[in-house]
């Protein structure tokens, strides 16, 4: 019987998260319940709705989240991230807000309060990326400190009358 999957595929889904994103200050500083939202946020990315990743209450109940207070508390907290950006701002009851992760691309849509220009792609990467230096000075070995030929003479504080 011929398998369902290609060769190398997996047979089950999996979210992917830069390792930058969850060594980052602003990830481990997250309270426990913002790290809980993006990760089921992460859950609804389909590849093409980044920007339209849904947090309202509605949505997050069928995730297991019972307190609305809980949930907002939540959201506040990852849009304080610089990972995390608010493409659309909602207007109870007929839109909600959307939310993407720098990390996919933005799938735009008109309806999106940002520019797909001004949209921050891999903001993560410039801020952790190391310094770079060139090569030449990386192979530099600071040089042996010489010793004093002489006695190092103490040079003592004095007053204005010129005593210690």
């Amino acid at each position: 019987m011929a398998s369902k999957y290609k060769k190398g595929q997996l047979a089950y889904e999996f979210v992917a998260v830069p390792k930058a994103i969850l060594l980052s200050p602003e990830w481990q500083a997250l309270p426990p319940n913002a790290v809980r939202l993006a990760l089921d946020l992460m859950v609804h990315y389909t590849g093409k709705n980044n920007g339209r990743l849904c947090p309202a209450f509605v949505v997050m109940q069928r995730q297991g989240w019972r307190s609305e207070t809980t949930l907002i508390k939540a959201k506040r907290a990852l849009l304080e991230c610089s990972f995390v950006v608010h493409t659309r701002q909602g207007h109870a009851p007929h839109t909600t807000d959307w939310i993407a992760f720098t990390w996919w691309r933005l799938d735009w849509e008109k309806s999106m309060d940002i520019e797909p220009r001004g949209f921050p792609h891999l903001n993560f990467v410039k801020l952790s990326a190391p310094e770079k230096t060139h090569p030449a000075l990386q192979k530099l070995e600071p040089l042996p400190t010489k010793q004093a030929s002489r006695p190092a003479v103490s040079v003592g504080l004095t007053t204005a009358k010129g005593t210690p």
